[in-house]
């Protein structure tokens, strides 16, 4: 290809720029795809703040676009399919190979339904930028031991809360409360499926707020009433409100960790034992979280571009950076590269 590929570059902590770089090259078994919209993920929002990836690193990894060339052995997918990416396989735009802030992408190794996923034109640039982070919260509820009759608690509405509620709705669950300091956030969280909101800042007390909505349920360990809490979503990333959620919940709960965090933390683990909890942690997906992912947004059960607060063209990334860094003012922030 002779186009140009204007791509966001890593240099270094809060240092990301737009640069010419050489279009990819195809070889035999990748596919080139044009980028059309891509999001700015937590993740990105760590190596922005902390590093993490080689300078020179091309990131973003939440991204759909078209394919425009591909390779003689690739045989099940097409030029001009519109499709997503799953990063996770050759690390795009995660430090190893080079990601979706640009105009062209090469993806090695290239195959349907494995790292490649085509999607339908109902779904269109923003919807597709949103199947990743949507397919990272399908992979954490389709790993938690749960029932659609559960009491359950999202700590955190940013991006990743916001799609395991809507996610949690798709999947018949109706008793959900969502948490945040944003009542903005808390907005859309109704929006998405959330039966219940609370603001630590302005609603008192959160153990008190879940007795009254879900009731309570006598502690295995003889020291009172616990809030009747079955399911708990940590996605926050705050580490005390991971203490805070493992202390209300009830026995023989279910908590999982999807949220990164940047401070650390200690758990008490007496909390574990005497409640019996069982606690996950969430990283990466299925193949098959992928493909249900796209299924649920093509279908309508699952509709995320609410959640998206700003739109910045590839030239503003740096931009794209700072507001999305910025709760106070965003909540999911795109940048096109179209």
């Amino acid at each position: 290809m002779n186009a140009k590929n204007p791509s966001g570059v890593f240099h270094k902590v809060h240092d990301i720029r737009v640069e010419e770089r050489d279009s990819p090259t195809i070889t035999n078994d990748s596919v080139i795809i044009q980028v059309e919209m891509t999001g700015v993920c937590g993740t990105d929002l760590h190596i922005y703040h902390e590093g993490l990836v080689p300078p020179g690193s091309v990131i973003g990894h939440e991204f759909c676009g078209q394919i425009v060339e591909k390779g003689d052995d690739v045989k099940d997918l097409n030029v001009g399919d519109r499709v997503v990416v799953n990063p996770m396989h050759n690390g795009v735009g995660l430090g190893l190979s080079p990601g979706g802030f640009a105009r062209y992408v090469r993806i090695d190794q290239a195959r349907k339904d494995v790292n490649i996923f085509t999607i339908p034109e109902s779904i269109n640039s923003e919807k597709g930028s949103l199947i990743e982070p949507l397919t990272v919260c399908l992979s954490a509820i389709n790993n938690t031991d749960f029932k659609p009759t559960d009491n359950v608690l999202v700590t955190g509405c940013g991006t990743i809360g916001l799609s395991t509620i809507s996610a949690l709705k798709s999947k018949g669950v109706t008793n959900i409360v969502a948490s945040d300091i944003s009542e903005r956030r808390l907005e859309l969280a109704k929006k998405m499926g959330a039966k219940y909101t609370f603001n630590p800042k302005t609603d008192g007390d959160l153990k008190v707020f879940l007795e009254n909505e879900f009731g309570t349920v006598p502690s295995l360990n003889y020291a009172g009433d616990l809030p009747n809490l079955n399911t708990a979503f940590e996605c926050s990333g705050i580490s005390p409100i991971l203490q805070q959620v493992a202390d209300m919940m009830a026995p023989d709960g279910n908590l999982t960790v999807i949220a990164i965090y940047s401070q650390e933390m200690t758990l008490d683990p007496n909390t574990i034992v005497y409640k019996r909890l069982k606690i996950v942690g969430s990283l990466f997906y299925a193949n098959e979280d992928f493909q249900e992912a796209i299924d649920l947004v093509s279908s309508g059960k699952v509709d995320l571009t609410p959640i998206v607060s700003h739109q910045f063209p590839l030239d503003q990334l740096t931009k794209a950076f700072e507001v999305q860094a910025d709760s106070s003012q965003s909540v999911k922030v795109i940048v096109s590269s179209i």
